[in-house]
């Protein structure tokens, strides 16, 4: 265990030597001049990466007819930018082959910034033009709206975002604000307005609300004056309160079947999990790897559903984490005349795994592919941005990946078969598919 351990904190030490420098081999906080606070990381590579949040500007954040407003305009912000049409903008992107996007959750609005060191500048421009002076341009802006509204009624198009964005919240926070979703009701969401996005932007996109990542071959002094050129133009404003309570899922037995046309049908399923800082997540961790998170062939879901049963085309689970609720979002994908047998099997898969718990075998190939499947993600400085952004999004230190390395190696076994016997149950798994043949 010790010398596993001592292993494991070296390769964290190597990778920092390798893919940072010595100069610079830690995640640092620092404050810009404009008073900006954000993380900073040295990476020997031609890009520089941004990852900014805008806090508790989420959808559940809104009021109930606004919910999807967040997400609307994370879609429309690129509808003309300053000077630019929607055409001239990207076109100017693609020019400097920068990547900017935006997107929303239930509790913030994000950014994210791609640019060659080399163009960074102009870049950093556009980046700011984005965030200060969306046009909104009302043609394109309708079109948005109409696809969007569109595919939020037609299931088959998208099985996974309609329910991960839709049925599963408004399913298990019946009343709560985590039950509006991303998008609110389709009725409400083409009631929209232009209007409705300005004032999402003036109230919500403003410093106070901001959280920042800068990853890249650049300076502490470069990465602090490019966090005030992005910030340029943008109010200090009041930073939006945080009126959310914290919230458990409500999971109950019931299989509730949505018709979408086509062979085959999507299953989704909700289990209980834990905080990203709580005490228990690291057994956590080692269970749903071995259920079957990151479609782990030698996960249960694989291995029992598609080997050895031949039931499912894929499978996985994954975290679900909102600031005041968690869970784990499983789906399967099979054939329509498979489901409930497959339904049958997931349950038995379950149970075993709650009355059984894992074996030791299986506890040290999920902290080892854990571990690794860690370290080799963040092998490209996007992913390093993106791991480090989402962990001070969850308030943990800068030292979080040394410290999660360090957690996983010393879960034990009861911990996990312990957890496993506290958490799961067959029995209060509420389950949606979408697919199947019309009643």
């Amino acid at each position: 265990m010790n010398r596993v351990f001592g292993k494991l904190i070296l390769m964290v030490n190597v990778f920092f030597s390798v893919w940072g420098n010595e100069k610079s081999a830690r995640v640092e906080e620092i404050t810009s001049p404009e008073g900006i606070e954000f993380w900073y990381l040295y990476e020997n590579t031609p890009l520089v990466q941004i990852f900014i949040a805008f806090r508790n500007a989420g959808a559940a954040y809104q009021e109930k007819s606004k919910a999807g407003v967040p997400v609307f305009f994370s879609r429309t912000v690129f509808c003309g930018s300053g000077k630019y049409s929607s055409t001239q903008f990207k076109e100017e992107c693609s020019n400097l082959a920068v990547k900017i996007s935006a997107s929303a959750g239930a509790d913030n609005l994000y950014y994210t910034f791609t640019s060659p060191k080399i163009v960074l500048d102009e870049a950093i421009f556009l980046l700011n033009m984005a965030i200060t002076s969306p046009n909104f341009e009302e043609d394109k802006v309708k079109i948005i709206q109409n696809s969007i509204g569109s595919s939020l009624q037609n299931y088959a198009a998208s099985p996974s975002e309609i329910a991960f964005s839709s049925m599963i919240p408004a399913r298990i926070f019946k009343h709560h604000a985590y039950g509006y979703g991303k998008y609110g009701s389709p009725e409400n969401f083409m009631k929209i307005s232009i209007e409705d996005l300005k004032y999402f932007k003036s109230k919500f996109i403003v410093r106070s609300n901001a959280v920042v990542c800068i990853v890249g071959d650049i300076s502490k002094e470069e990465a602090a004056s490019l966090v005030d050129k992005v910030f340029q133009g943008v109010e200090k404003g009041e930073a939006s309160q945080d009126h959310i309570e914290d919230i458990a899922p409500e999971l109950d037995s019931e299989v509730k079947k949505y018709y979408a046309d086509g062979p085959q049908s999507s299953i989704f399923f909700v289990l209980k999990s834990e905080p990203p800082q709580s005490a228990k997540r690291y057994a956590v961790m080692i269970l749903y790897k071995i259920l079957g998170e990151g479609q782990v062939f030698r996960g249960r879901i694989l291995s029992k559903l598609r080997t050895e049963s031949g039931l499912i085309y894929g499978g996985t689970v994954h975290y679900v984490d909102m600031k005041h609720a968690n869970y784990i979002l499983g789906e399967l994908r099979t054939d329509n005349s498979k489901v409930m047998e497959t339904i049958d099997l997931l349950k038995v898969i379950i149970k075993d795994l709650r009355e059984n718990g894992i074996s030791e075998s299986e506890l040290q190939f999920a902290k080892n592919n854990i571990k690794g499947r860690m370290l080799v993600g963040l092998r490209t400085s996007e992913n390093l941005c993106s791991f480090y952004f989402y962990k001070k999004l969850q308030g943990y230190k800068t030292a979080v990946l040394e410290e999660t390395i360090q957690r996983i190696c010393r879960v034990q076994l009861e911990e996990v078969n312990s957890l496993a016997k506290e958490m799961l149950d067959e029995n209060k798994m509420p389950i949606i598919v979408i697919g199947g043949a019309k009643k």
